[in-house]
C-alpha cells in the first residue's frame, strides 16, 4: 500500500498517437462502452475499494428461513415439556383421572389470570444433578405458599410419599414413557401403597401430578404454573383433604432431549 501512494497522478497514457490529453474512463453506472471525459485521478482509490469489496464484502443475507441453519450451523433445541396424568383416588374407590397430558409451552408457564406464583429461592433454576435436591425444594415451597394463599394448609413431607414418587420420576426417565401407570402396569394409588403408604380407615385419599421440562420448562416456577393453569393438577394441589406430600424430580426427560431437563413427580395422601 506505501508504493502504491507514492504513485499519486498516474502518467498520461497514448491515446491516438497524442500525450498530455484527459484519457477516457467508464462512468460508474453507465451502460457498457460509455465513457466521460474526466480528470485523471490517483489509482489508489480503487483498489483499496477493490481489497475492501475481497475482505469481508459483498452479500451477507442469511440462508433462506424455514432451513433450520444458519451460518452458525443448525438451529438449537427449543426447549419443551408436557404436563402428564393427574390423578385421584379415594379410599375404597376406582383410581380417577383428572386431567391427561398437554404440552408446555412459554405460554402456559405464565399465569394466565389473577396473581403470579408467590416467590421462592432457587424457583428459577433448571435441573441438574447439582441443582435438583434444591429445585423439589423450591417446588414445594411454592406449592405450599399457594396453598396457604387459597386457604387451605400446607402439606407436611412424606418418606414413602417421597420414595413413591422419587421412584415412579427415575422409572420414566430410565425407560422413556411418560404416564401415571408405570412400566409394571400399576396405577398410581397402587404405586403409593407400595411405597408403604396405606390407611386404616375410610378416609385415605391419594393423588399424584407428573410432568417434566427441559432448559427453561424444567424450572419449578414454570413446572408449579403450568400445573396451576390446568385444571385437573390444580384441584390436586388444592385439594383440602390432603395432608402429606411427596415431590421428587429424575434428572433427565422421559422423551429424546439433548437439554437439561427434569422430570417431576408429586404425590398428595391422606391417611
Amino acid at each position: 500500500m506505501r508504493a502504491i501512494a507514492r504513485t499519486s497522478s498516474p502518467v498520461p497514457r497514448r491515446l491516438g498517437g497524442r500525450t498530455g490529453q484527459p484519457f477516457p474512463q467508464h462512468t460508474i453506472g453507465a451502460g457498457v462502452g460509455s465513457v466521460t471525459p474526466m480528470r485523471p485521478t490517483p489509482r489508489w482509490p480503487i483498489l483499496v475499494l477493490v481489497l475492501v469489496a475481497g475482505c469481508g464484502g459483498g452479500d451477507s443475507t442469511p440462508e433462506e428461513s424455514g432451513t433450520g441453519l444458519t451460518a452458525a450451523g443448525p438451529a438449537a433445541e427449543q426447549a419443551q415439556g408436557s404436563l402428564g396424568d393427574a390423578t385421584h383416588a379415594a379410599e375404597g374407590q376406582e383410581e380417577e383421572v383428572l386431567a391427561g397430558p398437554v404440552p408446555i409451552t412459554p405460554e402456559t408457564a405464565q399465569a394466565t389470570s389473577g396473581k403470579p406464583l408467590p416467590r421462592c429461592t432457587d424457583d428459577t433454576i433448571t435441573i441438574t444433578a447439582e441443582t435438583r435436591s434444591r429445585a423439589e425444594a423450591s417446588a414445594v415451597c411454592i406449592i405450599n405458599k399457594v396453598r396457604r394463599r387459597r386457604g387451605r394448609r400446607a402439606l407436611k413431607n412424606n418418606a414413602q410419599l417421597y420414595s413413591a414418587a422419587s421412584q415412579h420420576a427415575s422409572d420414566m426417565v430410565q425407560h422413556q414413557y411418560f404416564s401415571h401407570v408405570s412400566a409394571g402396569g400399576r396405577g398410581s394409588a397402587a404405586r403409593i401403597r407400595s411405597a408403604g403408604y396405606t390407611s386404616s380407615g375410610s378416609g385415605g385419599q391419594l393423588g399424584e401430578n407428573i410432568a417434566w421440562g427441559s432448559g427453561q420448562l424444567s424450572t419449578p416456577a414454570a413446572i408449579v404454573q403450568s400445573w396451576m393453569n390446568s385444571a385437573g393438577h390444580r384441584a390436586n394441589i388444592l385439594r383440602r383433604s390432603y395432608r402429606e406430600s411427596g415431590l421428587a424430580i429424575a434428572v433427565g426427560a422421559p422423551v429424546q432431549s439433548s437439554l437439561e431437563a427434569g422430570t417431576y413427580v408429586q404425590t398428595f395422601g391422606r391417611r
